[in-house]
């Protein structure tokens, strides 16, 4: 199958020559990028590569020295955070697992979805039919629909991490962003989180930065690799595997790690 006819559909975001310099040094350098409505698209690379720079750039948290962020052809490049979230729903998962441990499952969720937004609205506030009914459908998403009344601190680190890809799907993103998902998980977890992202996809747009590359290959639809700040390959993750460049400056980085 090719490429073209692995990326029907509207670019959801474009980037044109997006650049950022800290002191002088440019962590991303001329980067274009384009994602495309319901895929799923890994970004890949060795560790310094500046794949979590650019989810800061997208979201907000950083600002672009030159270039363009488009979502839906609309200017994103110097907007903060909360309106990049709230606005125009892109919602980001971190690496490691933030969520509310002295809170139940369901607590944590309810949480994301908006119940408790400040202290008085804390105590005014009284659970809806269609908000708990939202609430269970994403806790059935992430498979904890069983754990929803368990304090989120006996939750396994996998759990952990399905919880908190729970508080963002319940923010109704367009895209979401996920740092390393499976990072920590046993096989097994990382298989079901696999699943879980390829459910999400019918529903979502995915922007995910992954190592592993067994797990790059059960979820991509799409590859980017970078490298030094800089765009080196892209492509189907067939492709991308077989690419003497990347095979150089990551994947034999990769192989040369474990036999160490």
């Amino acid at each position: 199958m090719s490429t073209e006819n692995l990326r029907n559909g509207p670019d959801i975001l474009t980037i044109r020559g997006l650049t950022v310099s800290f002191s002088g040094f440019r962590a991303i350098s001329d980067v274009d990028l384009d994602v495309k409505e319901g895929e799923i698209h890994v970004i890949i690379g060795p560790n310094g590569a500046g794949k979590s720079t650019l989810m800061d750039l997208i979201t907000g948290k950083t600002k672009a020295t030159e270039g363009d962020i488009l979502f839906k052809g609309e200017e994103i490049t110097s907007k903060d955070p909360g309106v990049i979230a709230s606005k125009y729903h892109i919602g980001r998962k971190f690496q490691g697992p933030n969520v509310f441990d002295n809170m139940t499952v369901f607590e944590n969720i309810e949480i994301a979805l908006g119940g408790y937004t400040s202290i008085p609205k804390a105590f005014a506030y009284r659970r809806r039919a269609e908000q708990k009914s939202k609430i269970e459908d994403v806790l059935r998403q992430i498979n904890l629909y069983d754990q929803r009344d368990m304090m989120a601190s006996e939750l396994a680190h996998g759990q952990r991490q399905w919880l908190e890809i729970g508080m963002v799907i319940a923010q109704s993103p367009e895209l979401i962003i996920l740092d390393e998902p499976a990072a920590g998980m046993t096989d097994t977890e990382t298989y079901k989180t696999g699943q879980m992202i390829k459910e999400l996809a019918k529903e979502h747009t995915l922007i995910v930065i992954e190592h592993d590359m067994e797990f790059v290959e059960q979820i991509a639809d799409y590859v980017t690799v970078l490298h030094q700040g800089r765009k080196l390959a892209e492509g189907p993750f067939s492709e991308v595997k077989n690419n003497k460049k990347v095979i150089q400056v990551y994947l034999k980085d990769d192989m040369d790690e474990e036999g160490d």
